[in-house]
C-alpha cells in the first residue's frame, strides 16, 4: 500500500525521479477521479493527506458498521461574497471575530471548505466563534478531531471538580453552580471558604459578583472580618455594588455630616462646607489606608448625591467650585466605580481647563472609558483642537473610548489623521487601523468614502505615506461594510 511518506518523497524529488502508485492509496487519500497529469495527481493526493491528518485520528479497529457522516444541513450557507471577505481577514482577528458573530446572528453557516482551517486556528477565540457557525459538517469534523470540540462545561450537579480540582477548575465549577442555584452556591462557599488560602478565598468571594443580590450581604459581612485584607477588600467591593447594603447607607450618612450645601440670602449659588473626615469614623468598617475622603466618595453613587447632600453637587463641581477641588480623587473613583458618564465628562473637561493651552493635555483613560458616545465625541474634538496634542494623547484617549464609535466621532478623527502625526505628517498607522475597526458597522461605507476623498488629495513628500495608511484603513472599512450590508444586522453593531 502507498503511504503518506511515499507521497512526501515523490513530491520532494519529483515524479520524474520517483514514481508513486496513487491507485494503492487508502480510499480517503486517493483523488477520485485521478488526473492524467501525474504531478497534479500527486498534489491532489498530498492535499487530501494534509486534511486527513487534521481530521482523522488513529483508532483501534472497530467492528464493521454503517459509515457515519454529517447530517443534513439545517442552516443556509453564507453568500459567496462573505466567503471572499473571510478569506481576506484571517490575519485581522477583530474583523474575523466580528464576521463570525454576524454570521451566527444572521442564522447562516460557513462554507465547508473554510471550516477545517478555522477550527485549526491557533487563536482560541477564533475556534470558539467558529463552532456555532460550522454547521453539521463542522459538528461531524469535531467528532473526528476531539481537540476542535468545545471544552465541557462544568456540571453543577457533579461536585468532583469542587472537591478534587485545581483552583481554576474549582472557580469554574463554582461559577456554574452560582448560575444554577445562587443560594446553594453561597452556602457551599460559606461552609468551605475558611479552609482555603487567603488568595483563593479572595477569588472565591469574587464569584458572588455573578448574580449579586441583597441575599449575599450577610455572607459578605462575614468575609469582611477575614484576617486577610485582600479578602476584606473583595467583600467591600461587592458590598459597594449593593445599593441598600449597610456599607452604602453608612457611607452616605458619614459623607452628609462632612459635606453640606446651604444658601445665603440673595445668593443663588449654594454655599459649600467641607470638613475633614477622621479615619476612625469609618468604624465598624475597615479604617482606610489612604485619604478618607477619597475612599468615602468612591463608595457613594453620584446618582445619589442630590439625596445625600441636598443639592446638585455635580453642577457645582462643573462650575469649578474651589471648595470641592481637593476632593477630585474621590470624585474620579466614584465616576469609575459607578460608571457615571456625566461625572466623567465634568472631570475630563476640568482637566482641560486646568492645564490650559500652554501645557500638554492629561489623558485619564479610565475616565474616557466611562464617557457616553456624545460626550466622547465632544471631548475628542476638544483634544484634537488642543495646540499641544500629540499622537500619543490621541491614542490613549481613542483606545479607551467604548466601541463602536458614533459616526460623528469617527468623522472627526478621520479628518485629523492626515496631518495628525508629529510635525504635521500623517498620524501613526495604529490610529488609522483603530478607526477602521472601531467605527460602527452601519457607518463603515461612509467612512471608507471619506478616506477615499483624503487619498485623492494626497500630495507632496507625505503623499505616499498618507495613501498607504488611508488605503489600508479603507480596505478594512469596505470589508466591514460588505459584512453589514450582506448579513443585515439590525443596529449596525455587535
Amino acid at each position: 500500500m502507498t503511504t503518506t511518506s511515499d507521497l512526501v518523497t515523490a513530491a520532494t524529488v519529483g515524479t520524474a525521479h520517483r514514481s508513486v502508485d496513487l491507485a494503492a492509496l487508502p480510499d480517503q487519500l486517493r483523488p477520485d477521479p485521478l488526473p492524467d497529469d501525474s504531478a497534479a495527481a500527486l498534489l491532489n493526493a498530498a492535499a487530501l493527506s494534509a486534511v486527513a491528518r487534521r481530521t482523522v485520528l488513529p483508532t483501534v479497529p472497530a467492528a464493521r458498521a454503517a459509515p457515519i457522516g454529517p447530517g443534513t444541513e439545517r442552516l443556509p450557507v453564507v453568500p459567496d461574497v462573505i466567503r471572499q471577505v473571510l478569506s481576506r481577514v484571517t490575519n485581522q482577528p477583530a474583523v474575523l471575530l466580528e464576521a463570525l458573530e454576524l454570521i451566527r446572528r444572521a442564522g447562516l453557516r460557513l462554507p465547508p471548505a473554510l471550516i477545517p482551517g478555522l477550527l485549526d486556528d491557533t487563536r482560541a477565540e477564533v475556534v470558539a466563534a467558529t463552532r456555532p457557525v460550522s454547521g453539521e459538517v463542522g459538528q461531524f469534523l469535531m467528532t473526528k478531531n476531539p481537540r476542535w470540540t468545545a471544552p465541557a462545561a462544568p456540571d453543577p450537579t457533579d461536585r468532583t471538580l469542587w472537591d478534587e480540582g485545581t483552583i481554576a477548575q474549582r472557580l469554574g465549577w463554582l461559577r456554574a453552580y452560582r448560575r444554577a442555584d445562587p443560594s446553594a452556591a453561597r452556602e457551599l462557599l460559606g461552609d468551605n471558604i475558611f479552609r482555603e488560602s487567603a488568595g483563593n478565598r479572595a477569588e472565591l468571594v469574587e464569584v458572588l459578583a455573578d448574580g449579586l443580590s441583597g441575599a449575599d450581604e450577610d455572607f459578605l459581612m462575614q468575609a469582611l472580618r477575614d484576617r486577610s485584607r485582600v479578602v476584606a477588600t473583595a467583600a467591600i467591593a461587592l458590598l459597594t455594588e449593593l445599593p441598600e447594603s449597610a456599607l452604602r447607607r453608612d457611607m452616605r450618612a458619614l459623607a452628609a455630616r462632612h459635606l453640606t450645601l446651604g444658601r445665603r440670602l440673595l445668593r443663588t449659588t449654594p454655599t459649600i462646607r467641607v470638613t475633614e473626615v477622621n479615619g476612625q469614623e469609618f468604624a465598624p468598617w475597615p479604617i482606610p489606608e489612604s485619604d478618607p475622603w477619597t475612599v468615602l466618595l468612591s463608595r457613594i453613587d453620584p446618582a445619589e448625591w442630590p439625596q445625600v447632600f441636598g443639592g446638585d453637587l455635580l453642577k457645582l463641581l462643573a462650575s469649578g467650585s474651589e471648595e470641592l477641588s481637593r476632593l477630585q480623587s474621590g470624585f474620579r473613583l466614584a465616576a469609575i466605580t459607578f460608571e457615571h458618564a456625566g461625572l466623567a465628562q465634568v472631570l475630563i473637561t476640568a482637566k482641560f481647563d486646568w492645564v490650559g493651552p500652554k501645557a500638554p493635555p492629561i489623558i485619564d483613560r479610565a475616565l474616557w472609558a466611562v464617557l457616553s458616545p456624545a460626550d466622547a465625541t465632544a471631548e475628542l474634538d476638544r483634544l484634537l483642537a488642543h495646540p499641544l496634542t500629540l499622537p500619543d494623547h490621541v491614542t490613549a484617549a481613542a483606545t479607551a473610548i467604548a466601541t463602536p464609535w458614533p459616526a460623528a466621532l469617527a468623522r472627526r478623527l478621520a479628518r485629523w489623521l492626515p496631518a495628525g502625526g508629529y510635525a504635521g505628517v500623517p498620524a501613526p498607522r495604529p490610529l488609522w487601523d483603530l478607526l477602521a475597526s472601531a467605527t460602527a458597522l452601519r457607518d463603515c461605507r461612509e467612512l471608507a468614502d471619506l478616506l477615499r476623498e483624503v487619498m485623492a488629495t494626497a500630495a507632496g513628500d507625505n503623499g505616499p505615506t498618507l495613501t498607504t495608511r488611508a488605503s489600508n484603513a479603507t480596505n478594512v472599512l469596505t470589508l466591514r461594510a460588505v459584512l453589514f450590508e450582506n448579513l443585515s444586522v439590525s443596529g449596525g453593531h455587535l
